[in-house]
């Protein structure tokens, strides 16, 4: 069993929706206007739509398991695409990224201070999305945290999507560091299946996100509220 505060991890890469921003703030809006336009108003179309992609429209919350908290752009438009055949893959994905501008941009704490204090400490800081990876710069730069990370993937950048762990090997390859030296952190199963394939040192789920405890428990080596929580897992 892992003892902490783990002093010996001296990269963290992270989950981005959900992990450093808001996720149902976020995301359950945009959701809920996409599925609108897709359905061009039908109520029936609009909640089939959302109960294929795992969005609960009554309470706008997205239930455990959802493939818009798990999955890439891509399998979210091929769910999408086969309730609505009539519309072309890329007009479903223009859609989507049109009502995307005008998101919420909602961070889960003050990145100033958590962040600071993990840069501050000399860890390296990555990101690693199934988000388009030029809209999680875009986040982050809007946040004012851009200047925090030496590295961010998000599912188009080359190295596959989570749970695989071409992410977190694109990331220890660039920083020249074992995996063991790497602290994954995200609120989802596929985030924390991803840490395992990779073999790093410190698999860190928070409750930030959709999943519950239960979900994510069997996955990780510690579970935090949110990332606020991180530097003192790590002895800073």
């Amino acid at each position: 069993m892992a003892v902490f505060p783990r002093t010996d991890i001296r990269a963290v890469l992270f989950d981005k929706d959900g992990t450093l921003f808001g996720y149902e703030a976020t995301w359950g809006a945009w959701c809920e206007q996409v599925l609108a336009e897709l359905a061009d108003g039908q109520a029936a179309l609009m909640q089939d739509m959302a109960q294929a992609c795992g969005f609960d429209m009554i309470n706008r919350t997205f239930r455990s398991g959802s493939v818009i908290v798990n999955g890439t752009v891509d399998e979210v438009i091929a769910v999408w695409g086969s309730k609505v055949p009539h519309y072309s893959k890329d007009h479903i994905n223009q859609v989507s990224m049109r009502h995307i501008e005008s998101l919420p941009n909602i961070p889960v704490c003050d990145f100033g201070v958590v962040l600071g204090q993990l840069h501050g400490s000399g860890r390296l800081l990555g990101v690693a999305t199934n988000d388009y990876e030029a809209s999680a710069w875009s986040q982050l730069k809007e946040a004012g945290a851009d200047g925090y990370f030496t590295f961010v993937a998000g599912f188009d950048s080359g190295h596959g999507s989570k749970p695989a762990p071409g992410m977190i090997e694109a990331f220890c390859r660039q920083l020249d560091l074992p995996a063991s030296a790497v602290a994954m952190v995200g609120d989802s199963t596929h985030d924390l299946n991803a840490g395992r394939a990779a073999g790093v040192g410190m698999n860190v789920a928070v409750l930030s996100g959709p999943a519950g405890h239960e979900d994510l428990a069997p996955h990780a080596d510690i579970i935090l509220a949110d990332i606020s929580e991180l530097p003192a897992a790590l002895g800073i």
